[in-house]
C-alpha cells in the first residue's frame, strides 16, 4: 500500500462472517453484493447492494453475513492524514465525528454503478505505484465522502464560522496532547471560551463531550499498545495518560466489554 492515507485496501468475496472486533484505524465497507447486518456500539443497520459503512477506532462492532453471495470493498483509513490533506473540509470527519442524526451506513443506490466504479479506481490507484498515484487516491477517496454527503449530509458537522474552527481547534489539540493530564477549565481557558459552551458545541459536532474523546483517544493509544507491544499493563495505563491503573482497566472494560488483557490475548489468537 503506497498512500499514507490508506493503511489497506481489498475488494473481498469471502463468505465467513467475521467476529466482534476492533480496529485501530478507521474503517469503511462497501458492499456490491449480498446483504449484511452491522452493530455499531448497539445501533444496528442493515448493509446491502451500494451500502457504504463508516466505524471508527473507537467504536465496537460486529458483522453478520446475512445473504451470500456478500462482496464487499473495505479500507482502512488513516483520518489524521486524511485532515492533513484536505484541511479545510469537513469530508474526513465522518470517520471519527458523530453529530446529531449520524447514520453509521449510508445507501448511494441513487449514484448508479459510480461509487463502485470509484472504489474499483481506488483499488487499482492504491496499489499502483504510478506517478500521482497519491493524488490520485486523495481525489478517488474525496469523490466517495461527497457522494456519501449528498446522500446523507447530517453525516458530516459543518466546518463555516468561528465556532466550527475553534472546536477543531480543540479537537486537534485534544488528539496530540491526550496523553498529557488534560483539564476542560484548562481548554476553555487556552482556546478563550466558557467551560459550558465549550462542552456544549464539542459534543454537537463531534458526538462526544471532550471528556469523552480524551477517554477515548487514551483507549484508542492502549488498544494499539497491547496489540503491538509487550508492555505491562501498569505501564500502558501510564503511556496513555491514566491517573491510575485501576481506573484504566475500569475504562477499557467499561468501553470495550473485556479487561486489557483480555482484549491482548484475543488479538494473539486470531
Amino acid at each position: 500500500m503506497n498512500s499514507p492515507l490508506i493503511s489497506q485496501l481489498k475488494y473481498s468475496e469471502t463468505s465467513q462472517s467475521p467476529h466482534e472486533h476492533f480496529h485501530l484505524t478507521c474503517e469503511m465497507v462497501f458492499v456490491n453484493a449480498g446483504k449484511a447486518e452491522f452493530l455499531i456500539d448497539g445501533r444496528r443497520y442493515l448493509a446491502e447492494k451500494n451500502s457504504i459503512v463508516f466505524i471508527s477506532s473507537y467504536e465496537r462492532h460486529e458483522i453478520r453475513i446475512i445473504e451470500q453471495p456478500y462482496h464487499r470493498y473495505f479500507a482502512m483509513v488513516q483520518a489524521a492524514e486524511l485532515e492533513r490533506a484536505l484541511p479545510s473540509s469537513p469530508l474526513p470527519g465522518i470517520f471519527k465525528n458523530r453529530p446529531a442524526g449520524f447514520a453509521h451506513c449510508v445507501s448511494l443506490a441513487a449514484f448508479g454503478d459510480e461509487p463502485e466504479r470509484l472504489f474499483a479506481a481506488l483499488c487499482r490507484e492504491a496499489d499502483s505505484g504510478a506517478p500521482y498515484a497519491g493524488q490520485m487516491v486523495r481525489s478517488l477517496l474525496e469523490q466517495i465522502l461527497i457522494l456519501v454527503a449528498r446522500a446523507c449530509p447530517q453525516n458530516f458537522a459543518a466546518r463555516e464560522g468561528s465556532r466550527s474552527g475553534r472546536v477543531r481547534e480543540i479537537q486537534q489539540y485534544i488528539e496530540e496532547h491526550f496523553t498529557e493530564e488534560l483539564r476542560i477549565s484548562e481548554l476553555a481557558e487556552r482556546f478563550f471560551v466558557n467551560h459550558c459552551y465549550l462542552t456544549h458545541i464539542f459534543k454537537e459536532q463531534v458526538g462526544y463531550s471532550p471528556k469523552q474523546y480524551i477517554l477515548l483517544n487514551r483507549l484508542s493509544y492502549a488498544k494499539e499498545l497491547l496489540e503491538t507491544t509487550g508492555l505491562q499493563v501498569s505501564q500502558i495505563a501510564y503511556q496513555c495518560g491514566f491517573g491510575d491503573t485501576n481506573n484504566f482497566i475500569r475504562s477499557f472494560r467499561e468501553w470495550f466489554g473485556m479487561a486489557p488483557n483480555q482484549y491482548r490475548q484475543s488479538q494473539q489468537h486470531r
